[in-house]
């Protein structure tokens, strides 16, 4: 009984301290529960297949996610949404300046309500997981990763191809610039500083 009051007393402190090891601006990445999560792995080789931005909010920790609409989570809820409760965290390797984070922030804000863009194309009107954690970024100078196009990833599962085919019907512009969760957890300026994969 000692012991498991013991673990007990481990697991509130590490839960209760846990977000203490984030700051404003850590991109968190996990593997979705989505229907579109096994494309997503299958178009990238990767598992991860969703991302967001984390920012604190009267001092405790949110994520900006691209969701239907883009909306702020509690990163406690955004983890748990996450297969396993599984995830990775990653920081930029340079000081990122209070200043920039406040241009992130405010950019981040003016995303609020906006649909998911279940097309990935690189516009404003709707966004996606890694498009406007991109944004965000891009909006204060930094560049994570330079988009690529669907050409650059793998098209040719059938499951691939078949839902290609049903949101895209025969218009989808091969050319379109897009960025996967994976290609910004590559990024050459961002270094991991959590994960319990």
């Amino acid at each position: 009984m000692k012991t498991i009051l013991s673990l007990i007393l481990i697991i509130f402190l590490f839960s209760s301290c846990s977000s203490q090891r984030f700051e404003d601006g850590d991109i968190i990445f996990h593997t979705s529960r989505s229907t579109q999560s096994k494309m997503i792995q299958t178009v990238t080789g990767s598992n991860l297949t969703h991302c967001g931005i984390i920012f604190f909010k009267s001092g405790k920790p949110y994520v900006y996610e691209a969701v239907n609409p883009v909306k702020l989570t509690p990163l406690n809820q955004w983890i748990a949404c996450g297969v396993n409760g599984r995830y990775k965290v990653v920081r930029l390797k340079y000081v990122l300046q209070d200043n920039h984070k406040e241009i992130m922030l405010n950019y981040a804000k003016r995303q609020l309500g906006k649909s998911y863009d279940i097309k990935f194309e690189w516009s404003d009107s709707k966004m996606y997981c890694s498009e406007i954690v991109w944004k965000i970024y891009r909006s204060s100078g930094y560049t994570l990763s330079d988009p690529k196009s669907f050409s650059d990833y793998d098209l040719s599962s059938g499951i691939v191809k078949n839902e290609i085919k049903r949101r895209y019907g025969s218009s989808i512009n091969m050319n379109e610039k897009i960025v996967s969760p994976v290609d910004l957890y590559n990024s050459p300026i961002v270094r991991t500083i959590y994960s319990n994969y």
